[in-house]
């Protein structure tokens, strides 16, 4: 069984909703979450003309395979009506495989650890929040320590659906 990290946001619609839906599409999966972070609202990141994001961190134990996971993340996204026209641009939801175990893959579909995760208060904030002793294999650094390098300005804050 490998410890996988995976981001989720929506910024479009009823965030919660797709957000919550997702979650629950990959537990239908057979996959078992072991860990969901708290839900944050954060500023978009690259392209900043649009609505606040609903970020998340679930943490998950399988024995998929990163391919696997990525077509059963891609249906998902799909089935919830993901669809982008802009790189960074507004979506009904976005899955990432963040971190699977201590794997390093370099393909032209799949890049693990996330190439961007490390720059990104959005990811790195909630990942934390389950624990700041996740290992980056590339860079040989624990989640916690990133956090208090990182360099990222965007606004990031508990979402309180009251």
């Amino acid at each position: 069984m490998e410890v996988v990290y995976i981001s989720l946001g929506s910024n479009i619609g009823n965030r919660l909703s797709y957000i919550n839906s997702a979650i629950d599409k990959i537990m239908n999966s057979e996959i078992d979450i072991t860990a969901v972070s708290p839900f944050y609202l954060t500023e978009p990141w690259g392209k900043t003309d649009q609505n606040e994001f609903i970020n998340c961190v679930i943490e998950i134990k399988t024995e998929k395979s990163p391919w696997d996971l990525l077509g059963i993340f891609q249906s998902i996204e799909k089935e919830l009506g993901k669809s982008i026209k802009v790189r960074w641009g507004e979506r009904t939801i976005d899955i990432d495989i963040v971190l699977y175990g201590r794997k390093v893959i370099f393909e032209k579909k799949i890049t693990i650890p996330h190439p961007r995760y490390r720059k990104r208060n959005f990811v790195l904030i909630p990942l934390c929040d389950i624990s700041e002793n996740i290992f980056d294999p590339i860079a040989k650094k624990y989640s916690g320590e990133m956090l208090k390098q990182i360099k990222d300005n965007n606004k990031v804050k508990r979402f309180n659906e009251n």
